[in-house]
């Protein structure tokens, strides 16, 4: 069975929340309610096929912290516990209107990554605190969106000024203040969403970012494992454009040779950011270090006790949501599961722009100023 997080997000949301297509309201009914229900944010985006409009799939989720270590677990959790209430959706469009925006939480910080590679632990820790709001790899950022604004991968995501205004007013919708004791709001991508880091920091031009990254043999042992939205477009057109080539030509590749293309762009595409992105190393996050991730990378100091109870993730598993799992390295165990021949093929795809991400003077931690090897 696929795991939710790989499939498209108006798939799922549809299967978990079906009474959210019952109703569709006009724009300005829609933001009538928004503005009256705090709890109403966008969980995921149907791009539309060819004669059929894209929409925005609305929910009201209550004051939900969103603790789950992905944004579609959270939307499980609760349509499982009858806690979701009205839904409806709109078309694509009511994201160009401000009116939407009722008391959001700009961005503290982004997270790009490669994928398996401590994003996920990254912002389960942040999200330990109860003043901080982390949208971990969000519904309508996931495809959707993109989809919608690419004709399904057919063109580029153009960096006009109403996509870059769809793009900023569903991310505020997002993090829009559902707890009184939410100050700071932070948003991790899907890994794939490297490919449009700047389009994502063209559209909040204010918010820092970082990069983090990992051996991709590890990662790709980890996909392989457990599948990914990566896996799921091999053989799509969206295929060619995680890859980097004909989509086609994806259907009878190899899956490490796909996903060595595809993790060899997301590292060149952050090392060569038209903004400056903080880079960071799985081998480098760790408690210790931590706290500099967040001063040097975000330029964000919590306290003492919020950085206390943020360190506590680094015990458990960050796939675990129960916290009964305790963490455990496994980067040993996933590098013996690649052959030696698939090992080369793998880098000599991404061994360059690793090491030149190692190397970087973005790099927050280099071999001089390592805390932890």
């Amino acid at each position: 069975m696929t795991a939710l997080y790989a499939l498209p997000d108006h798939e799922v949301v549809m299967a978990l929340v079906p009474h959210i297509g019952n109703t569709r309201l006009s724009n300005d009914a829609a933001v009538e309610r928004i503005r009256a229900v705090p709890g109403i944010v966008p969980l995921a985006i149907d791009p539309g096929t060819e004669g059929s409009d894209a929409l925005v799939l609305w929910a009201d989720i209550g004051d939900h912290p969103f603790r789950e270590w992905q944004y579609m677990f959270t939307v499980e959790a609760l349509a499982k516990a009858g806690q979701i209430g009205e839904g409806f959706t709109t078309a694509l469009d009511i994201l160009l209107d401000n009116r939407v925006l009722a008391d959001p939480i700009e961005p503290a910080g982004f997270m790009f990554h490669i994928s398996r590679c401590g994003s996920t632990l990254t912002g389960k820790a942040i999200a330990r605190s109860p003043r901080n709001l982390v949208i971990n790899q969000g519904g309508p950022l996931q495809r959707g969106f993109w989809a919608a604004i690419t004709g399904d991968f057919t063109q580029p995501a153009e960096p006009s000024a109403d996509n870059l205004a769809m793009f900023r007013n569903l991310v505020l919708a997002m993090t829009r203040r559902r707890r009184p004791e939410q100050a700071h709001s932070f948003v991790k991508f899907i890994s794939w969403n490297t490919l449009y880091i700047d389009f994502a920091m063209q559209a909040f031009p204010q918010v820092p970012a970082l990069f983090l990254y990992r051996n991709p043999v590890e990662v790709i042992a980890s996909v392989l494992r457990e599948t990914s939205a990566v896996l799921w477009a091999k053989g799509r057109r969206q295929a060619g454009f995680l890859a980097g080539c004909d989509w086609q030509a994806t259907q009878d590749m190899g899956e490490v040779e796909y996903l060595a293309r595809c993790f060899a762009r997301y590292l060149e595409v952050a090392e060569q950011a038209q903004r400056p992105v903080a880079h960071v190393n799985y081998r480098d996050i760790n408690p210790a270090n931590f706290p500099a991730m967040l001063s040097r990378g975000f330029g964000f100091e919590p306290g003492t006790d919020e950085l206390a109870l943020m360190a506590e993730q680094f015990a458990f598993h960050s796939k675990d949501d129960s916290d009964s799992r305790k963490f455990q390295s496994d980067s040993a165990q996933k590098q013996s599961e690649i052959a030696d021949e698939d090992k080369a093929l793998v880098a000599s795809f991404c061994a360059g722009p690793m090491a030149r991400l190692d190397a970087s003077p973005a790099n927050l931690f280099p071999q001089a100023e390592r805390l932890v090897g």
